[in-house]
Order: C-alpha cells, then sequence, then structure tokens
C-alpha cells in the first residue's frame, strides 16, 4: 500500500430538518389544535483514531465527506429523524488543523475515541412547540439551521519512542530490520527508504518499545535537496533520536563529520524542538575498520565532532553492538515516557479572554 501522511478534505455536516406547521383535522374533532414536529438534527462528522491504518491514502482519493440532513417534521405529532453520523477512520497520530485558518482541530492520539469535526445543524420549531395556554393555534414554524463546512488538512505523524536518523546508505534500514519486526527495503544505492517504517523492538517478553526509520537526509534538504525534510514530521513524537553514522564509507572523498554535522543542522533548521530531543550518537559499520584501528578512528571521530553524548559501536549487518544499545534506549524511553503525548505548541490554540 502507497505510503501517504497528507491529504486535504472537505467535511460538511448535515442541515437541520424544517419544523412542520399542522393542525390535528379528525370526523368530531374540531379544534384539534397544533400537531405539526419539529424537524430532526443533521448528521454531524466525526474523526476516529484506529490502530489498524498507518497511511492516509484513503483521503487522498476520497476528498469529501457529507453527512445527510434530518428529516422534517411532519403532521400527526410526529418528529423528523436526525441524520446519521459520518464516522472517519484515521490513524494513530494524525494531526487535524482548519486549511483556512490554521487553527488546529484536534490530534487523534487514542485509539476509538470519536472526535467532533463538524456538528449537524439543529432541526426546525413546529408549531407544536409553540402552543401554549393563550397561544392556541400558533402558525409559527422554523427552518432547519445549517450544519458545519469546513475544508481540513490531515498530516499524519507516527507514534514512536525512538528515531532513526542519518545520511542516506548510513544503515538506519539495516538496524531497524536487525532490531525489530520491521522489514524495511535495503539496497546498495542512497535513498532505498522512500517512506517511514515502523518497528517492535522487544527488550523482554513485557518490555518493548516503537521504532521509527525515516528517508535519510542530505545537506541542503531544507531547501529541497534529496528528499527534503518533510518526514522529519515523523520524529516529533519521539522521545530519544539515534543519529548513525556510517564510519567506513566507501568513498575516501566522504567525511563522516562533516556529513554528521550537516545533519544536526538540517535538524535545527526544520524544528529547534526536535533538535533539543535527547540524540545518540551511534557509529555504524565497525566491522569494516580493522580491529586494531577502531578505537582511535572512533576517539578522532568524536573529538573532530567535539561530542559530549553518549556514544555506540555498532555493526547493524554483522548485529554486533546492538544489545546494549537496545537496553539502554529502553531504559532511556521508559525514564521519559509519560502517560500523555503533548500536542505540538506550533498548532496549539489560541488563548480566549475570560471576559468572551
Amino acid at each position: 500500500m502507497k505510503f501517504v501522511d497528507e491529504a486535504t478534505i472537505d467535511v460538511a455536516a448535515g442541515d437541520g430538518g424544517a419544523g412542520c406547521a399542522s393542525f390535528r383535522r379528525e370526523k368530531f374533532i374540531p379544534f384539534g389544535g397544533p400537531d405539526g414536529g419539529d424537524g430532526g438534527r443533521g448528521g454531524s462528522v466525526r474523526a476516529v483514531a484506529d490502530r489498524n491504518l498507518n497511511t492516509l491514502i484513503d483521503f487522498r482519493y476520497a476528498r469529501r465527506h457529507v453527512a445527510r440532513n434530518g428529516e422534517s417534521g411532519r403532521g400527526a405529532d410526529q418528529y423528523g429523524a436526525a441524520g446519521p453520523d459520518i464516522l472517519l477512520r484515521m490513524p494513530v497520530g494524525t494531526v487535524i488543523t482548519d486549511a483556512d485558518t490554521g487553527q488546529l482541530v484536534g490530534e487523534l492520539l487514542d485509539p476509538d475515541v470519536p472526535m467532533l469535526l463538524c456538528k449537524g445543524g439543529d432541526g426546525g420549531f413546529g408549531n407544536l412547540h409553540y402552543k401554549t395556554s393563550t397561544n392556541r393555534a400558533p402558525r409559527q414554524k422554523t427552518p432547519g439551521w445549517p450544519g458545519e463546512q469546513k475544508k481540513l488538512r490531515l498530516e499524519l505523524r507516527v507514534l514512536a519512542d525512538v528515531g532513526l536518523l542519518g545520511m542516506p546508505n548510513a544503515g538506519k534500514s539495516t538496524l531497524i530490520a536487525a532490531i525489530s519486526n520491521a522489514r524495511p527495503k535495503i539496497a546498495d544505492y542512497p535513498f532505498t527508504t522512500l517512506h517511514p517504517n515502523l518497528g517492535v523492538v522487544r527488550v523482554a517478553p513485557e518490555q518493548s518499545f516503537v521504532v521509527a526509520d525515516i528517508p535519510g537526509l542530505i545537506e541542503g534538504a531544507s531547501e529541497g535537496a534529496g528528499l527534503g525534510h518533510r518526514f522529519l514530521r515523523h520524529l516529533q513524537r519521539t522521545r530519544l533520536l539515534l543519529h548513525i553514522v556510517d564510519l567506513a564509507p566507501f568513498d575516501d572523498s566522504v567525511d563522516p563529520v562533516k556529513d554528521a554535522r550537516a545533519i544536526v543542522a538540517e535538524l535545527k533548521k526544520y524544528d529547534p524542538t526536535l533538535h533539543a530531543k535527547p540524540r545518540w550518537l551511534v557509529l555504524n559499520k565497525i566491522d569494516m575498520i580493522d580491529p586494531g584501528e577502531r578505537d582511535a578512528r572512533v576517539r578522532e571521530f568524536v573529538r573532530r565532532l567535539r561530542w559530549k553524548g553518549p556514544v555506540y559501536q555498532i555493526s547493524a549487518l554483522a548485529r554486533d553492538g546492538l544489545q546494549p544499545l537496545v537496553r539502554d534506549a529502553y531504559r532511556q524511553v521508559a525514564t521519559l515516557q509519560t502517560k500523555i503525548v503533548e500536542p505540538d505548541p506550533r498548532f496549539a490554540a489560541p488563548a480566549v479572554d475570560a471576559d468572551g
């Protein structure tokens, strides 16, 4: 299935049904009185997070979703039926914003909890509604209220605990395949990964975390080079970033330190909050370096990069050094784990004055 993480849709709730002006007319009952019922409420449009979905492809081709109108009231005290609601199923982690105002509508973080997108219009009043002791033959009725209509922008941000970051061919796909149940495409050319991959890492029978692999970044991604940095949004909900570095590139002209600095610079350009997340350095492909030179190569790399954080030496292909990395990553995630995922502050709703 094609991975789609952005879509724009039009949603419209149903209009309320019109009220009815009617009088009871039966044999031997000359003054039956008003019996016109109210109109039914229009159907609303709601969204719900579904664990079984991981793409917005359904909304790429079905862009308009309209709920049915409520039925009009009828005589004989008959109220109109309400229009059925529409329930749109979306992946967990979908951010919904109003395309016209840019205001956050909501974030689907809890599965199976419906969220109201557009409210259906209320039904109109029939003349039965206006009957009083002094107004015994009212002829008033009102039309139904219109339902809400919105143009919404959907943006998927996957829910993962750990995110993999690095240049193309740094070994991110090989690493996620070695430590989790994910099976991404792996090849010996750049940009093999074209969309994010998720995998569950089992540390123990009841200990696990989710890791996300995104397409590789290159210098100039903020200007659109390579695949750009449009997939970095999928790392915004992570609690830990693993910066994967190819310590033994095939091309001698490639400087791993320069590449690592370029990744950090692109990360900071995209989102300072993402840049401030805990980030560990993972030096990959150490099996391609002579054992007698590994420690010296690592020390030289860390010195030139001026890195002060944790450093891990691994070989994703040979599965060497993965256990300490996985164990420590789980401990870090468990320490930082919270019950509620904080919403993106860039989409926070404006504060409302207490005086209205």
